[in-house]
């Protein structure tokens, strides 16, 4: 058997919000007899929390398991080998299900797999997309946001955006690699990044204000170019503060609005002390490998220390995406 995928807290407190989120969804959905969940990168059959090695449900089986009432058509969406596994998990644990996984690239695979959803192109649709890259294009959005009858609300989306590929991709030398140009342009579906990026480059924009300006690009992307009539962002930290990812959530759906909202509230209030546990398991393995003894006191300090530089989240709306100041 392969080794199960270890990942931070912030993997579980994401997780959560989904859980808590498909919970609401549904219920809130239980008048229509359909409802449709879309993975487009369901990842591993198992998973485990870093330092604990306590296991994760995974976004498939928190869509599976949401029952109140349950998803009706799921599709899930990802490359082998780790297709195969979760097939074979699902055709053990969910007989029965109209739960399919498609293995290979959800961008090729998208436009296939709503057309065999065609005939439920009416009920209430969530595309869940959480890559662990900049794996997500355009047109796949694109593809997603079209997927409902006129009319109707879109699909909604709730998509990892990857803060981390911007210092990746992007070099401050302004070399920047014309694969990966593309990439981003395709993830974008235009190149207005360039503009925050040569903003960046000349320290107009300092990397913060240019992380947060990608952001804002995408959400003004799903809001001007989809017509989405609501977007939010949460950022997620690892132990240490750094950024790790936004999550971007895209609705036409007033009740969408406000519960996503009040869970992006919960969850600034909760990642804090989920941050704090994690940085502690962090510290204990290492001085229990290095026979470090604790002096009474320093926990407290670096946890008042940690909870001092904790942002806390509160909704706004995008803004026109940045141009370079005209002289």
């Amino acid at each position: 058997m392969p080794a199960e995928r270890a990942w931070g807290y912030w993997t579980r407190g994401k997780l959560d919000i989904l859980r808590r989120y498909l919970n609401a969804f549904t219920t809130a959905s239980k008048s229509v007899p359909e409802r449709i969940y879309l993975d487009l990168f369901a990842g591993e059959a198992a998973n485990t929390e870093r330092f604990t090695g306590e296991p994760i449900e995974g976004s498939a089986q928190i869509a599976l398991t949401t029952d109140n009432p349950p998803f009706t058509r799921l599709r899930f969406f990802e490359m082998p080998p780790r297709a195969a596994r979760l097939r074979a998990q699902i055709e053990a644990g969910y007989l029965g299900r109209d739960a399919v996984v498609l293995e290979g690239d959800c961008n090729e695979n998208i436009g296939a797999a709503l057309r065999d959803l065609s005939s439920w192109n009416w009920a209430p649709t969530f595309a869940f997309i959480d890559p662990n890259g900049p794996h997500f294009q355009w047109a796949t959005i694109e593809t997603l946001a079209a997927f409902k009858k006129p009319g109707l609300s879109k699909t909604e989306l709730w998509m990892l955006f990857p803060a981390g590929l911007f210092s990746r991709n992007l070099p401050v030398s302004g070399d920047v690699r014309d694969r990966d140009a593309a990439l981003l342009s395709s993830m974008f579906g235009t190149d207005e990044w360039r503009e925050i990026y040569q903003g960046r480059l000349d320290g107009v924009l300092s990397p913060g204000e240019a992380r947060e300006e990608y952001v804002n690009l995408m959400r003004w992307r799903l809001e001007s170019a989809l017509r989405y009539r609501f977007t939010a962002q949460l950022e997620v930290v690892n132990e240490q503060g750094v950024p790790l990812y936004h999550m971007i959530f895209a609705t036409d759906n007033d009740a969408g609005t406000r519960i996503m909202s009040d869970l992006y509230r919960r969850a600034a209030a909760e990642f804090p002390q989920m941050r704090r546990q994690a940085r502690e398991r962090r510290r204990r393995l290492h001085e229990e490998r290095g026979g470090i003894l604790r002096l009474p006191g320093l926990e407290e300090d670096l946890e008042a220390d940690a909870g001092r530089r904790e942002n806390f989240y509160e909704h706004s709306a995008p803004t026109e995406p940045w141009r370079y100041p005209q002289t």
